[in-house]
């Protein structure tokens, strides 16, 4: 109410030097001013329009899958004796909604609605800010502003793309797919897999054991078996927030990472996460199911580029250290880092362990430095796959035939 004070102290003074210059009629005319401000002032705050106002915000989605349309509306009822002027407001910065009424004279039990569609395409947690109830006084003078406890988060999660062949088409040369829907074993063979402790006797592959270099138990895969499991790295450091197109690379990065969990679960394969810059930040482990492809796209989606830089040795240490039994034999290294020197030299250390494959995002500025990396890890006999914004696709394409050729074939 300080334009009030302000207007009524200004005409009071102009009211007085008006009765000392002997001019009546101005002199009334401020009297008459200061009545009216007065008056509303009064009326105002005895009648608190502001506490009629019923505010209702609704969202038809509060969790998607880009890209995807959000619903939002808006309803409003005035319950007060006067008319009254308002406006309400609230925004979501990040996916560019803004919701502003403007000052709106609403009568006694008049309803307002409004509703807007806006477009959730940008992987995070997005805050949609309170609903903030402006009511000002008849003149506009000054206002109320109340502030509704109805803060919200849109939980948007990564892109999903699918591999090409379907799940139930798909040859069971995926890793740790079974071609039949069936529980237990079955006679038909898929391909080979590295021993695992409890496998039945009747199922170890002698003779394919006798064929591996270092002489090390196998196992056949059947129709009807899990398979082993696959872990995806993904490099969380500081370097994934470097600018990707229109997205960082940690955007693409979790997108891939998405994909490839989704399509590896939908065929079976117990699918787990790691997300590392100087030590390990969260652990997802092996797992199949609903429930663990809704963890692993949540994580993604809220996973936020780290202040650390990532660092490949404390990586392979960390590496080195996972069970075979309980994170599988074969592992997918999502990176953004270029800058360490070290990496080439170190991702030796990895592949002499397990199955590994290597995605590494690049951009323009760094593009050259990624070449040289793929050169030096491909003479090494590592697979590395280098990928952007604009290829993503290819590298999803890239993977699944990886996937598919990770198993051996009897």
């Amino acid at each position: 109410m300080k334009k009030h004070i302000r207007l009524l102290i200004g005409f009071f003074g102009l009211m007085t030097v008006c009765s000392l210059a002997l001019l009546p009629n101005a002199t009334l005319a401020m009297l008459s001013v200061m009545l009216a401000l007065c008056i509303n002032l009064v009326l105002f705050k005895y009648l608190k329009p502001s506490n009629n106002f019923e505010v209702t915000r609704v969202f038809d989605k509060y969790q998607v899958m880009p890209p995807a349309d959000i619903n939002a509306s808006l309803k409003m009822k005035y319950t007060g004796r006067f008319p009254a002027n308002a406006s309400v407001e609230f925004d979501c910065q990040s996916l560019g909604l803004n919701i502003n009424t403007g000052t709106v004279v609403f009568q006694p039990g008049q309803k307002y609605d409004i509703s807007k569609t806006f477009v959730a395409d940008r992987r995070g947690i997005h805050k949609i800010s309170s609903t903030k109830i402006v009511v000002k006084d008849w003149l506009l003078l000054s206002g109320i502003t109340i502030a509704s406890n109805d803060e919200a988060e849109i939980l948007v999660l990564p892109h999903i793309y699918p591999f090409e062949t379907s799940p139930q088409t798909s040859a069971a040369g995926l890793l740790g797919v079974s071609s039949s829907i069936k529980q237990g074993r079955s006679s038909e063979v898929w391909g080979i897999r590295d021993y695992q402790p409890g496998d039945d006797f009747k199922i170890i592959s002698w003779k394919a054991m006798a064929k591996s270099p270092d002489h090390t138990p196998k196992s056949k895969i059947t129709a009807g078996e899990e398979g082993q499991a696959i872990t995806i790295v993904v490099d969380i450091g500081k370097d994934s927030e470097l600018p990707n197109g229109e997205q960082i690379s940690l955007d693409i990065s979790a997108d891939l990472a998405a994909s490839l969990s989704y399509n590896f679960i939908k065929r079976g394969t117990r699918t787990g996460l790691l997300l590392f810059d100087t030590r390990t930040r969260a652990v997802l482990k092996p797992a199949r199911g609903d429930t663990h492809v809704d963890s692993l796209l949540r994580n993604l989606a809220k996973v936020q580029p780290s202040q650390d830089k990532f660092l490949i040795t404390s990586f392979t240490n960390s590496y080195l250290e996972l069970s075979a039994s309980e994170f599988g034999n074969s592992f997918i290294l999502i990176l953004t880092r270029t800058d360490d020197r070290l990496i080439e030299s170190y991702l030796s250390k990895l592949k002499s362990s397990r199955d590994l494959i290597i995605i590494l995002i690049y951009n323009e500025d760094n593009y050259e430095r990624a070449q040289q990396i793929q050169k030096t890890v491909e003479e090494n006999g590592i697979q590395m796959i280098l990928t952007n914004h604009s290829s993503v696709l290819d590298a999803m394409k890239k993977m699944e035939e990886w996937s598919y050729a990770t198993v051996k074939r009897t």
